[in-house]
């Protein structure tokens, strides 16, 4: 009948299956903000009431502000400000700015005192690298540009002598008009 052999084996008791509690109710920010608020007791509550009430006026107050900001933005961007670096020192702006123009007196000083007025030659001068080698480079540029001042005579521009028949007609007009003179 049955083989003593296998052994029966016990049921393997499971855990019990419990109903699921019932969700808790959302929260809103102030119900939290009043259940962190409990255990500061009155004055507590009152100190940080008026802390809330003045950055939520501060706030306000920024937002007029916000325009102003705007306005500012688009006069940097015509004004060329565009390409500041936001996290760059002003100072240090300004600084690279007056390095810049002092850079490009200089040149336009040296320029004007060798008489270089080609704006290619200017360019030149202005890729040099310290100002001895700008006003040697001047030196030879200055060198290059001799060229006159004036143009050169053009030959089939000048006055030719008169032929006989054209002297002769100037000296009949001359005695003989042929309008009558006032």
């Amino acid at each position: 009948m049955s083989d003593p052999t296998q052994a029966q084996t016990a049921p393997v008791p499971t855990e019990p299956i419990t109903p699921a509690a019932p969700a808790a109710p959302e929260t809103t920010s102030e119900q939290r903000d009043a259940a962190a608020d409990a255990p500061l007791g009155q004055p507590g509550l009152r100190a940080l009431q008026a802390e809330r009430d003045r950055v939520t006026a501060l706030e306000n107050e920024l937002k007029g502000f916000k325009p102003l900001k705007e306005q500012m933005d688009a006069l940097r961007g015509i004004f060329g400000d565009k390409a500041a670096d936001p996290g760059k020192d002003i100072v240090t702006t300004l600084q690279e700015q007056v390095a810049a123009m002092q850079r490009d007196t200089l040149v336009e000083r040296v320029a004007r005192s060798h008489g270089i007025n080609d704006d290619t030659d200017v360019d030149l001068l202005r890729n040099a690298k310290d100002e001895a080698t700008m006003l040697r480079l001047a030196e030879r540029l200055k060198a290059s540009n001799t060229a006159p001042t004036s143009p050169a005579p053009d030959p089939s521009q000048a006055s030719a002598p008169l032929s006989e028949e054209a002297a002769a007609q100037a000296a009949y007009e001359a005695y003989f008009p042929s309008s009558p003179r006032k």
